[in-house]
């Protein structure tokens, strides 16, 4: 109580932390301006210890502490998506502004960034699962929530909490529940490569025995190839065709990579070179008749759905070696057997059309 036996507004509880008479926790701090400063509290003790370290740990690193109570998730998602996403891939562009424009907008576009609470994204989670979307489409929206609050602190001014840094474990999307993509056994590959026409069948088979993405493997050029001695081939992968059909370089510089590979799949990638109508250096090894690079979804539709049939588009005899004797049993074998019928003849390819 005071002299004038009014309440106090607040009461100290430790250091940079007090109490409102209604139980509502507070934290105090001086802005970069020296004006007095008070943060409402989201929580108990130890939300209000979480936020005043982050508070006086960013002073210490020579932050600007100064609330902008009047900015705007939607003001803020908007010079996000104009500022530093542009300089992100496409698809990750594409990835972010959907989230945004699809999720987040027309729930907290109109509120201020420090009235959006860890409850308010909870319930965030909650609705997307009730619609039906994935855990890694909610862990992807949140996401999005988090760069934008970090954007505003860096460049807009804002100095209000990350309401992700307060969800619980049990209110966050559980990516490890999702669903899987399914991986191919030793047997299924075998199966499909058995059932996919040229010049798909190359293509599998390389991404099977190299582990090489669809898209790093429709973005190389016979540059990438070196076949002139069998036993020491290799290839380097350090470009990919986007979705578009651009090619770009990796998406990481830690993706680029070269990568020794076998004799007997240097002799399929021989015999392919030799069905290929341009095998110039800038030419792509998987290219349609027109010189394009073949598209991530016709190879999605051709191979890993396995309705391509078994029978070849326009084929010619071509002899292959079957391999030895001792490396039979091996996955390299086994590859190869699934590619190489058994009289020691692959069909091959002189024209193909992409479908």
């Amino acid at each position: 109580m005071t002299a004038g036996g009014n309440e106090a507004r607040r009461v100290r509880v430790e250091r940079n932390i007090y109490r409102r008479p209604n139980g509502v926790l507070e934290v105090g701090f001086k802005d970069a301006s020296g004006i007095q400063r008070w943060r409402t509290v989201d929580g108990g003790i130890m939300a209000a210890r979480k936020v005043r370290d982050e508070l006086l740990a960013r002073k210490g690193r020579g932050e600007t502490v100064a609330p902008d109570s009047r900015l705007r998730f939607g003001e803020a998602a908007k010079l996000w998506l104009r500022g530093p996403v542009l300089d992100l891939r496409t698809t990750t562009q594409a990835g972010y502004r959907s989230a945004v424009e699809q999720h987040l907008m027309r729930r907290y576009g109109n509120r201020r960034l420090d009235s959006i609470t860890a409850d308010d994204l909870a319930a965030l989670v909650r609705a997307l699962r009730q619609q039906g979307k994935s855990e890694a489409t909610i862990h992807a929206v949140l996401g999005a929530v988090g760069r934008i609050y970090k954007f505003a602190a860096r460049r807009l001014g804002f100095s209000g909490m990350n309401p992700i840094t307060l969800m619980l474990s049990s209110e966050r999307p559980k990516v490890s529940q999702a669903t899987r993509r399914p991986t191919f056994t030793p047997e299924q590959i075998e199966q499909r490569l058995a059932a996919t026409a040229e010049p798909y069948r190359t293509l599998f088979t390389l991404a099977a025995l190299t582990g090489a993405r669809v898209s790093e493997l429709c973005g190389l050029t016979w540059a990438d190839v070196v076949l002139d001695d069998l036993d020491d081939a290799e290839i380097t992968f350090a470009w990919q065709v986007d979705r578009q059909g651009n090619r770009r370089p990796t998406k990481t510089d830690g993706s680029a990579r070269t990568v020794p590979i076998p004799r007997e799949l240097a002799l399929i990638l021989a015999r392919h070179k030799l069905a290929s109508r341009d095998v110039s250096p800038e030419a792509f090894v998987f290219a349609t008749c027109s010189g394009r690079p073949v598209s991530q979804r016709n190879v999605a539709r051709d191979v890993l759905s396995g309705r391509h049939s078994s029978a070849p588009r326009t084929c010619t005899g071509g002899r292959l070696p079957r391999p030895p004797r001792e490396r039979r049993g091996t996955r390299w074998g086994r590859a190869l057997d699934a590619l190489v019928p058994s009289h020691g003849r692959v069909p091959r390819p002189a024209r193909w059309r992409e479908r």
